[in-house]
C-alpha cells in the first residue's frame, strides 16, 4: 500500500489499464478524440500547403470531421502504455492522481462519470511520452 491509503503505482496502473480496457464510454471517447486530432493535423497541413491560412482552417475542419467517422486508435494507445518503461509508468500515474485528485482507485472510476473528465484523461495520456 502507498501511502494515504492508495496503492502502489504498479496496481495503480495495472487498474487504469483494466478500466480502460473495458469502459465503453472511454472507448467512445478516445475513438472520437483521437480521429479528430490525426485527421485534423493532416487536414490542416494539406489545407495549408495548398491554400494558405483558409485552406489551414478548412482543411483542419474537414480533416475533424473525417477523423470522426473512421479508425480505431483506442487499442493502439493502450499497447503503447502497456509498453512504458517503469518510471514512465510511475510518471503517468502520479499525473492521473494529480488530475483525479486521489490515489484511491474508487476516485478514478467515480472521476470518468463525467464525459469532460473522461478527455481530460485521453489528452493527458496522450501527451504522456
Amino acid at each position: 500500500m502507498a501511502e494515504g491509503g492508495g496503492v502502489d503505482y504498479k496496481t495503480y496502473f495495472v487498474q487504469l489499464i483494466k478500466i480502460l480496457e473495458t469502459n465503453q464510454e472511454m472507448k467512445k471517447s478516445i475513438k472520437g478524440i483521437l480521429k479528430q486530432v490525426a485527421y485534423g493535423a493532416g487536414g490542416t497541413a494539406v489545407g495549408g500547403v495548398l491554400f494558405g491560412a483558409a485552406g489551414a482552417l478548412v482543411g483542419g475542419v474537414a480533416g475533424s470531421l473525417i477523423g470522426y467517422m473512421s479508425s480505431d486508435d483506442y487499442q493502439s494507445m493502450i499497447k503503447i502504455m502497456i509498453n512504458l518503461s517503469d518510471s514512465k509508468k510511475k510518471e503517468l500515474v502520479k499525473k492521473v492522481q494529480e488530475l483525479v485528485r486521489s490515489v484511491l482507485i474508487d476516485a478514478l472510476v467515480q472521476f470518468l462519470t463525467s464525459e469532460e473528465n473522461r478527455t481530460a484523461l485521453i489528452q493527458l495520456i496522450l501527451r504522456h511520452k
